[in-house]
């Protein structure tokens, strides 16, 4: 698999109006990422330790002060680039009400491709394949606000997969859902990688959902402080409360149940393998 998303050196910094590059403080610096085509990434860490602002960089909303940012081979500082950037990686984002256009569910799916001048018979077979996909198809004549936090999300992801990117970028998209909306959109996500190969990159401060993906990369400051599969980030456990982070729930248990004696397997994810190797003891 070639790299699908690039960092390469990057330094952002928000600045003021009257605020200088050289003054302001670097969110990150020298910054290196590389994301394959067809991965599941789940990036992971406190409230301003750069997360967002990486996820910003993945389709050009923001630019990099330093270095490069490579999109498919696109660089994402080219003016002329953006418009192809932008179809190629969508975002999703925290809050479901903000993303919703319309005052029905199928023309906020459409609202996407008709601003790429998609014609008629395409849109609308988009917007059906799209909204099918999402388990959302029997809602296409709902009014948006009339739906669940979960369910406005999966059209929100509709709305983005009926432009065809091959990258999607959700952005704290679960932190104003119930669990069970949070396990609706977890669900959708994990589908369109597996059976669409999206590209997912998946910004959360949800160990659980993190478990999902199979790359996980935890933030700290700006930098990157593990990177690898679940079970070898989650396995960290000093560095992880060192930033600031739990573990999932099964893997807290577990690892109190082995102080206590119990012969249980390292490196337990969920409540599934826990009760699996439980059982085994029985």
């Amino acid at each position: 698999m070639d790299n699908y998303i690039d960092f390469q050196n990057v330094t952002f910094a928000y600045l003021n109006e009257d605020e200088e590059q050289s003054s302001a403080k670097n969110v990150i610096e020298n910054f290196n990422l590389k994301i394959k085509k067809g991965d599941f990434v789940a990036v992971l860490g406190h409230n301003g330790c750069g997360k967002s602002t990486v996820a910003k960089l993945c389709n050009a909303i923001e630019i990099p002060q330093k270095g490069k940012v490579y999109v498919d081979g696109l660089d994402t500082s080219d003016g002329d680039k953006l418009y192809d950037i932008r179809q190629k990686v969508g975002m999703v984002f925290q809050n479901p009400d903000n993303q919703i256009v319309a005052t029905i569910v199928e023309d906020d799916v459409a609202f996407g491709p008709e601003n790429l001048g998609i014609e008629p018979k395409e849109i609308r077979k988009r917007v059906d394949e799209a909204l099918k996909s999402v388990s959302m198809y029997d809602f296409r004549f709902f009014e948006p606000h009339k739906l669940s936090g979960g369910q406005k999300q999966r059209v929100a992801i509709a709305g983005i997969i009926a432009m065809k990117p091959e990258c999607i970028v959700l952005d704290e998209s679960t932190a104003m859902l119930d669990p069970r909306g949070r396990k609706e959109v977890m669900n959708t996500v994990k589908m369109l990688n597996e059976e669409f190969g999206i590209t997912i990159i998946f910004i959360t401060h949800y160990m659980d959902e993190a478990v999902k993906a199979n790359r996980v990369i935890v933030m700290e400051n700006g930098k990157i402080v593990l990177d690898g599969t679940p079970k070898k980030v989650f396995g960290e456990v000093d560095i992880l409360k060192k930033a600031g982070l739990d573990v999932p729930e099964a893997t807290e248990l577990s690892l109190e149940l082995k102080k206590s004696g119990v012969g249980l397997p390292d490196n337990i994810l969920s409540m599934e393998e826990l009760f699996k190797a439980l059982e085994s003891l029985i």
